[in-house]
């Protein structure tokens, strides 16, 4: 998952950040089944609180749910940290988003490579063989 679902973004606005940051760290990278009925006796209402598994069930009743984990959240947050400000100091970056400053490395050099020109990595790799 690229992105942090557009659902999750829907969520903070309505409920606010604290009740989403708690269902995260609990659910966060599980696939919860998200009933339209009993909803008091789900495994939704006991992750996330009935405020929250109300708002989900209004939306998404009968369906599977991928909830994010709060490590690819971290690693999305990181990445559009670097899109905005690649010179932000890579110590800084791993003390905000709780990695090692090699991890901050590897996704600067990812992010460089899936933005570089397509010209450029055919020459890349024309001069590699």
């Amino acid at each position: 998952m690229e992105r942090e679902p557009s659902w999750i973004d829907e969520i903070r606005a309505d409920l606010g950040e604290a009740p989403v940051e708690r269902f995260l760290s609990r659910a966060g990278g599980m696939r919860l089944y998200v009933p339209g009925t009993r909803l008091a006796d789900s495994l939704l209402v006991t992750l996330a609180g009935r405020d929250i598994a109300r708002w989900i069930s209004a939306r998404y009743a009968g369906e599977y749910l991928d909830v994010p984990s709060g490590r690819a959240q971290a690693r999305e947050g990181l990445k559009q940290a670097l899109r905005e400000a690649p010179d932000t100091p890579v110590n800084e970056l791993a003390n905000r988003f709780g990695v090692t400053a090699r991890r901050v490395l590897q996704v600067k050099a990812e992010l460089a490579e899936e933005e570089e020109p397509p010209l450029l990595q055919v020459m890349r790799k024309a001069s590699s063989e």
